[in-house]
């Protein structure tokens, strides 16, 4: 039997369809069909049944999907066991831009070094967007912040930022930080409710015992960082990633009371995953990672220079 009929008949079940597993396998939806039925003539019955526009799995199918996870995971954990070199297939990793415009660069690169066959499909998107993709099994590791409380998932610790508010200097004239109430009059730049940092926000002003003026949305991390920079209005950001602005005085803390919440970062992915690798890849995460402690610099080891302005 070949692995690749138990691989495809995986990613039709996972993905939802035919086309979408075409799509992650790089091949051609006929080439897809064609690879569930010469599966279902080995077997001599079908795998897979017509619901509407989707497909679901017969009984026969559901018995063979869980006997395939086996198979490919034993069949993976073979070729990492070779060696690096020997370690081929795609990974999806989820991450959000806090990371992927900081340290992210890195990582992949410790990846391109240790496993140069594998391919990685890379999801920017916000915490809650990630949650969910990692849940419905469309990425297989998340790089986010925020509690991760996903039933059967794994958390591999990536450290934490200190969220300050930042602003332009046009916002803090004075010698001394601004007052809770000075600083909720201010316009404020937000991320949506998918956010982690969305919550940490409202948590601030509800202990401050306060409302803000009014709130911008914006669900780009390095948008609002640049409106941040042009004095457009204020935010909640993690300070560690803005060292050089605030060394500089283009931007400044502008309140330390009432005190700012810490924003943990973690690699999460599902205990029973399919691939051996993804372990491997969180620990690589958490060596990369700048939130264990002072940034780790600013070249890899190739020479490439890692600009810190968001």
């Amino acid at each position: 039997m070949d692995s690749r009929h138990l691989e495809t008949l995986l990613w039709v079940v996972r993905l939802g369809g035919i086309g979408a597993a075409a799509q992650h396998l790089n091949v051609t939806q006929p080439a897809v069909t064609r690879r569930i039925q010469e599966l279902e003539r080995e077997l001599g019955a079908k795998v897979l049944q017509r619901q509407g526009r989707n497909v679901a799995l017969t009984p026969l199918g559901q018995s063979c999907l869980e006997r395939a996870e086996r198979i490919l995971s034993e069949v993976a954990m073979m070729k990492v066991a070779a060696g690096g070199d020997a370690a081929v297939g795609t990974i999806r990793v989820g991450v959000v831009e806090s990371i992927a415009l900081t340290w992210f660069q890195s990582f992949v690169a410790r990846i391109e070094r240790r496993y140069p066959k594998v391919r990685l499909e890379i999801d920017a998107d916000l915490a809650g967007g990630l949650a969910a993709k990692l849940t419905r099994r469309q990425i297989d590791i998340a790089l986010l912040p925020g509690p991760v409380d996903l039933l059967g998932s794994v958390r591999i610790s990536l450290g934490s930022c200190t969220l300050k508010w930042l602003g332009h200097p046009r916002f803090h004239s004075q010698d001394h930080s601004l007052t809770a109430a000075e600083l909720a009059d201010l316009p404020t730049i937000g991320m949506p409710q998918d956010a982690s940092v969305y919550h940490l926000m409202v948590s601030w002003f509800e202990e401050a015992g306060i409302s803000p003026r009014f709130i911008h949305r914006c669900n780009s991390f390095s948008v609002m960082s640049l409106l941040v920079r042009r004095g457009i209005g204020i935010s909640l950001l993690p300070a560690e990633l803005f060292t050089e602005d605030l060394a500089a005085g283009t931007l400044k803390i502008l309140i330390d009371h009432p005190k700012s919440n810490d924003m943990e970062y973690s690699a999460a992915y599902l205990r029973a995953t399919d691939n051996p690798l993804v372990p491997q890849l969180a620990a690589l995460a958490r060596e990369e990672s700048w939130f264990l402690g002072t940034p780790r610099g600013r070249t890899d080891q190739r020479g490439i220079e890692f600009p810190l302005r968001l």
